[in-house]
């Protein structure tokens, strides 16, 4: 019963930190989305 509370934890932590991975991955991508768009228009504006 022990090591079955122990891996149901383990495996609620494990799925915690892959939630908060992926949610970092995101906004990781979306901030380099952001500074190509920048770039973009700040170049469409100099034109």
């Amino acid at each position: 019963m022990e090591l079955l509370v122990i891996i149901l934890i383990f495996a609620g932590i494990f799925a915690i930190y892959d939630s908060i991975r992926r949610v970092n991955n995101s906004i990781l991508e979306q901030t380099e989305e952001l500074k190509k768009l920048r770039e973009e228009l700040k170049g469409k504006n100099k034109n």
